[in-house]
């Protein structure tokens, strides 16, 4: 292979990325190469990853504890605290049982293993995140896909298999777009068909309160390190799932445990999502507001949504870049998402708990 031809094309098509350095980032704002901007691309949608630390806290942490195990959760790295962290995730949400991961990507291919060499068939949105289209591939599993939110011939798709054992996955809040599945449509599929199951990727939605209920859901996986703010995955499940993971699932069988303090931050800020409720009630206010001022904008759009992730499409990227760099200018970030993320150049806009509506003004002024 010649790595210097491939780079090139890269470049050449207009996918090229690269690294920036990030100096400082305090509530609203990020420095890059010594300029400030308002950050309108982070997942820290509830502000939680910016929790002061109380050192004495976690100083007695580390002496029940340890610092870092060292090993594989199957070895000798499963702390107690890891239980008490999950016994504290099943009390709030309607789970038998659940185990944390190294990342909410971990999750998703580590749940998708347990199914291996199994007779099933995976029902999957077609913009279902990156992981859970590695984690259906990597466990070798038969699939069909169903186009975004489109449950009608999700339906029809469904009754072709009366006889198979069948597993609808889907985001709940959808990465790129913040489109938000019908969780109630989903659960009512599922039991009109026998011998489906549902899993739901909450990466985005966890903790932000769009869903009334999470019930009837049989596997939830998710990243905790967006609205949680900390580092890790976690998949709710049942018992019997947890123990086929712990023996089948290789991200969790070969990968290093946690170290203590992202356990104990997770802990932490587990108590304050579910005590400080009134960040997402806020979150939810800016992102009415949102909604409002680019329906005024722009006009009414079918799927623009409650979640706190916006989009702005464009018909090349040219006209995605030269909107991008005039934001720039104007001391405002934004993610530029093109291909393989997205089929068609977009930025994506993430709203956090730190924003007022004058942001949002000053964002949206400054879009065509």
């Amino acid at each position: 292979m010649n790595f210097e031809t491939r780079l090139n094309t890269l470049k050449q098509r207009k996918t090229f990325r690269q690294l920036n350095t990030v100096e400082h980032v305090s509530k609203k704002h990020i420095t890059i190469n010594e300029k400030t901007y308002i950050n309108f691309t982070s997942n820290d949608y509830l502000g939680l990853a910016q929790l002061p630390i109380n050192t004495n806290q976690l100083g007695n942490y580390f002496v029940d504890y340890g610092i870092n195990y060292a090993s594989s959760r199957l070895v000798s790295g499963n702390a107690s605290l890891y239980q008490d962290v999950e016994r504290l995730f099943c009390s709030h949400y309607p789970f038998e049982d659940c185990i944390i991961t190294n990342s909410g990507y971990d999750a998703n291919l580590a749940i998708f293993n347990i199914f291996k060499d199994q007779k099933i068939m995976v029902f999957s949105d077609a913009r279902n995140h990156a992981s859970i289209i590695d984690g259906i591939k990597l466990s070798g599993l038969s699939k069909q896909i169903y186009p975004h939110l489109d449950y009608d011939t999700l339906d029809e798709q469904l009754s072709h298999y009366p006889n198979s054992t069948k597993l609808i996955v889907t985001d709940s809040i959808f990465s790129t777009h913040g489109t938000m599945a019908d969780l109630q449509r989903l659960t009512t599929l599922k039991k009109q068909h026998p011998n489906t199951h549902l899993m739901v990727d909450h990466a985005h939605g966890l903790g932000l309160g769009l869903y009334d209920t999470l019930e009837d859901i049989d596997i939830l996986t998710a990243s905790l390190s967006k609205a949680l703010g900390t580092q890790g995955g976690i998949i709710l499940c049942s018992n019997t799932v947890k123990q086929l993971l712990v023996n089948l699932a290789r991200p969790i069988i070969y990968s290093s445990a946690l170290p203590i303090f992202n356990l104990y931050q997770i802990e932490r800020n587990l108590h304050y999502l579910h005590s400080q409720s009134y960040r997402a009630t806020k979150l939810i206010q800016l992102s009415k507001h949102f909604n409002n001022l680019a329906e005024f904008k722009w006009g009414s759009h079918s799927r623009r949504t409650l979640s706190p992730i916006k989009y702005i499409e464009f018909e090349d990227f040219k006209a995605a870049e030269t909107i991008y760099e005039r934001l720039l200018t104007q001391n405002i970030l934004a993610s530029y998402f093109r291909y393989p993320t997205v089929e068609q150049p977009m930025l994506r806009i993430s709203l956090s708990y730190f924003h007022n509506e004058t942001d949002i003004q000053l964002l949206l002024n400054a879009m065509p």
